[in-house]
């Protein structure tokens, strides 16, 4: 069996080293999206210090709207007063189902940006790569390729992580051994067992979180256009235009005791409602800013229903968990560095463990020969 494994471990590591190490270097990088847009875009993703207070949302909805009035507003990231990031708004064009990206200063409502497509900016487009290897919406190509392959990439890295610590399942004894003044094939097998052992953990979350993602987007676009439904293109505003959005803001936060709102999804489609979401006070760095939900009717502004992930259980909390997980943002920078060095190590696990396969495989001819 331990043979088997062996074998199989080796050949799933030759046939998908090359899309495995794009997608684990991409996301090695964007590990620190926020400081490397920081320092390609300072004018336009970050803000000056400042102690003037945020506008208020209505305001910066009425002022985004007659900036840009071939747009409708698809989502919004807002961030705290005092806070260096700029908002990200996301907008629809009119007469198509395309979402661009554009900031704002929210202390002004001025556009910091015109709105450009989502792979635009370079943190973006690797974004787009890091889930898809841009493969999705090619002609002659399934629509949702990209996520597809992510997927199995996914269940790869699971694999191999985990057929990797059942092969040397003694790795304890073993995982400071490093025969430098042995053969080359002697080096590369102890460099290969030591740092896929060390990196295995990392590996192991970003395996699940990243496969969860991808299962989950694919689920979502199938369950709403599985009929052959094509997506909603924007003709006309979905919500009310004099919706009082700061007076929603605060009935949510009175739904939950000490909420923090941090990303308006409005109404891209008919039917749907005017969504906050939104951090509750929790003392679990892992889960996210984005786990509890007050929904509103577009149109009246009525209140609809309330999600507080404090009262749901230990799956949905689980869940809820793999966003700062996969991007490794609950720890500070040590964390992010550590996310970012294991982002690299399959570069060195390919390297030296395709090298191994490679010599062994020439012994086992040679016997056989």
């Amino acid at each position: 069996m331990r043979k088997t494994l062996h074998k199989w471990h080796g050949w799933a590591g030759i046939i998908c080293m090359i899309p495995f190490l794009l997608i684990c270097l991409t996301g090695s990088i964007l590990v620190f999206k926020k400081e490397i847009d920081a320092l390609l875009l300072p004018s336009i993703a970050t803000l000056p210090a400042t102690e003037q207070p945020r506008l208020p949302l209505t305001e910066l909805t009425a002022k985004v709207n007659s900036q840009l009035p071939d747009y409708e507003f698809g989502s919004w990231e807002i961030f705290p007063a005092g806070h260096d990031e700029a908002d990200r708004i996301f907008m629809i064009k009119r007469g198509t189902d395309e979402w661009h990206k554009a900031h704002l200063n929210p202390y002004t409502g001025e556009l910091l940006s015109q709105p450009t497509e989502t792979g635009h900016y370079l943190t973006d487009w690797l974004v787009e790569f890091h889930y898809t290897l841009m493969l999705n919406d090619l002609k002659h190509l399934p629509e949702h390729l990209g996520l597809i392959i992510g997927l199995i990439l996914s269940i790869f890295l699971l694999f191999m992580g985990v057929s990797g610590l059942i092969m040397y399942r003694r790795f304890w004894a073993r995982l400071f051994t490093l025969r430098w003044n042995q053969r080359l094939l002697a080096v590369f097998s102890d460099l290969h067992k030591m740092v896929g052992t060390f990196a295995s953990p990392v590996l192991l979350v970003l395996a699940i979180t990243g496969g969860y993602y991808n299962i989950l987007i694919f689920y979502e676009e199938w369950t709403e256009h599985a009929d052959g439904a094509e997506h909603h293109i924007m003709t006309k505003r979905l919500y009310h235009t004099n919706l009082d959005i700061d007076s929603l803001v605060a009935d949510s936060q009175q739904r939950i005791d000490g909420f923090k709102p941090t990303y308006l999804l409005f109404p891209y489609e008919p039917e749907l409602p005017f969504t906050i979401f939104g951090r509750a006070p929790t003392a679990n760095p892992l889960l996210s800013n984005y786990g509890s939900v007050s929904n509103y009717d577009p149109h009246t502004g009525d209140y609809m229903s309330t999600y507080n992930l404090n009262e749901q259980g230990v799956g949905a909390k689980t869940l809820d968990s793999f966003r700062r997980l996969h991007f490794g943002t609950f720890g500070g920078l040590p964390v992010k560095i550590i996310w970012s060095i294991v982002g690299f190590t399959p570069l060195l696990l390919a390297i030296t463990g395709t090298y191994v396969w490679w010599q062994r495989r020439k012994k086992r001819v040679r016997r056989k020969a």
